[in-house]
């Protein structure tokens, strides 16, 4: 029996690019089968309708997860260099920890691309030779 598949954004049942499942998703279907007893199983899919809007919220996490750990390991480093002590580096780890955490707020999972065709010999060259013909 297939999964019933989901739009991530707008919540209605289509087809669309299969949602890779990873630790935060699994640890959401985790909670909801064991504490909630409320899982669905759902076949995640970001729809073609929506997958403009589903780049632009992907993007903003992945920025937001790397702005909020560098944040978070400048903290550290600052913490550590001031504190000199092992209560510091341990501070300091749970402070990277938490900004991470807090980047998880806008999480946004990554979606299976399908692989794109490869080119022939024949429209690489064309390609190569239109590329060369703009730049003279």
């Amino acid at each position: 029996m297939a999964k019933e598949q989901r739009c991530i954004i707008c919540g209605k049942e289509t087809r669309g690019l299969e949602v890779r499942e990873d630790y935060v998703i699994g640890a959401i279907r985790w909670f909801k089968r064991n504490v909630t007893h409320n899982e669905k199983g759902y076949g995640l899919v970001v729809c073609k309708d929506c997958y403009v809007k589903y780049r632009k919220a992907r993007d903003s996490y992945t920025k937001k997860q790397v702005s909020y750990t560098i944040i978070g390991i400048v903290f550290a480093i600052l913490l550590v260099a001031f504190g000199r002590s092992l209560g510091s580096v341990f501070a300091g780890a749970v402070i990277i920890l938490f900004m991470y955490l807090l980047s998880l707020l806008s999480y946004m999972p990554a979606v299976n691309m399908p692989p794109r065709p490869a080119r022939s010999p024949s429209k690489q060259a064309a390609a190569s030779s239109a590329e060369g013909a703009r730049k003279s």
